[in-house]
């Protein structure tokens, strides 16, 4: 049971990890919550949905990617749990720690009334259980920057993140939409690993 709490906790989602920084500087805007709201590539590739909730804006996981090196040490483990299997092990409070990793809320964010581009609120980190202070900056209409705080935000790590594109919705009055252009051809897929899964990523 200990070396599957070790290495569930390596694949939860870490969000503090990064040397610590201070925020950039950016244009404040008026469109920065519809911005925000998205899929956000991490990373570490996996990727954070935020939309819009009774607490103003949550982010949840929506994708996890284990890292190569983490996978072939747990390969056999890995392969026999499946990702959307993984739970909140390091969860400090033990009713919750069956609750998955996929989907989990790891974002409560709310607008900072003095500055237009930045979200304040709280990180859940399940790498270590702990929920750590924060908030997000609209870098750009593609680019945020996720920052967890300590000692009253004066120390604070985090890392940028991309937008994920998504596909084009229809319109609603059922008329056609252009064809998007031509994009390139998909990377090939990883090898196949013996149990069946691609290594190093669950999707």
């Amino acid at each position: 049971m200990a070396h599957n709490t070790r290495f569930a906790a390596a694949l939860a989602f870490a969000v503090l990890t990064l040397p610590i920084s201070t925020p950039a500087a950016f244009a404040q805007s008026s469109d920065a919550a519809q911005t925000l709201q998205g899929v956000w590539l991490t990373q570490a590739k996996s990727e954070i949905t935020v939309s819009t909730c009774p607490d103003d804006f949550c982010g949840n996981i929506s994708k996890i990617v284990v890292p190569d090196a983490i996978y072939k040490a747990n390969k056999k483990e890995i392969d026999s749990i499946g990702a959307t299997n993984f739970t909140d092990l390091m969860n400090k409070d033990r009713n919750l720690r069956s609750r998955p990793i996929m989907g989990l809320q790891i974002l409560t964010l709310h607008p900072n009334k003095d500055k237009p581009n930045i979200f304040d609120g709280q990180i859940y980190n399940p790498q270590d259980g702990n929920t750590y202070s924060g908030y997000v900056e609209v870098l750009g209409p593609d680019k945020i920057r996720l920052n967890g705080c300590i000692l009253y935000n004066i120390i604070c790590k985090g890392e940028e993140w991309t937008r994920v594109p998504q596909p084009e919705t229809p319109p609603a009055d059922g008329t056609t939409a252009a064809a998007p252009a031509a994009s390139a051809p998909a990377a090939a897929a990883p090898a196949a690993t013996d149990s069946g899964a691609s290594a190093g990523s669950f999707q």
